[in-house]
């Protein structure tokens, strides 16, 4: 008989495989980091025009998308600072998690690729202006 997945324990091995990312996941969907995700959408999603990338982009959107990095970099490098890590800890910690096909289900990584990646950025885009 096969034991059936226990998500609980499934949690708990990736917590204790990688402390890094549980840390940073606990800051991603933590109030500060939501707080400023929250207003930044609120003020600027809707400035946003979703135009398929493989057509000439609105200037304003590629400006929204350098602020919404930058603020993205603040609260990491604000994390970083706090928690005793270094960037390349948690780049490390990212690329494990990366390779290892375990990204899917973690909002710290939708966030930091829509910061590093001008689709991923339009899609969270359009997933607030849907809601």
């Amino acid at each position: 008989m096969v034991a059936s997945p226990d998500p609980v324990s499934d949690m708990a091995n990736f917590e204790l495989s990688e402390p890094v990312i549980s840390r940073l996941e606990d800051f991603f969907s933590g109030p500060e980091f939501t707080s400023m995700l929250g207003d930044f959408m609120e003020k600027n999603a809707g400035n946003v025009q979703l135009v398929s990338t493989s057509e000439e982009q609105p200037l304003q959107n590629h400006d929204l998308f350098c602020r919404y990095t930058e603020a993205v970099e603040e609260q990491l490098d604000a994390f970083i600072a706090r928690e005793g890590l270094t960037k390349e800890a948690v780049f490390d910690a990212c690329r494990r998690v990366k390779e290892g096909g375990d990204a899917a289900w973690l909002s710290c990584v939708d966030y930091l690729l829509a910061a590093c990646e001008y689709d991923r950025f339009l899609r969270l885009v359009a997933d607030f202006q849907s809601m």
